[in-house]
């Protein structure tokens, strides 16, 4: 498993793909970046990182510590 797009990722999520893209450039989701390259921005979004965050396997990690 490697690599979501935007657009999977947010099917996933059932939010809209501009959602998605506004939250990875302000950083507020720990499974993807977003970067400015020169006037388009590009997404990285890694898949393994993702699906743990929507089972909220940190939040069973933190508890059992």
């Amino acid at each position: 498993m490697g690599r979501l797009t935007v657009s999977e990722a947010a099917r996933v999520m059932d939010v809209d793909p501009q959602f998605l893209r506004i939250a990875l450039q302000q950083e507020r989701l720990p499974f993807g970046t977003a970067v400015k390259m020169k006037k388009r921005w590009a997404y990285y979004i890694n898949a393994q990182r993702f699906f743990a965050y929507l089972e909220a396997e940190d939040m069973r990690k933190e508890g059992q510590a």
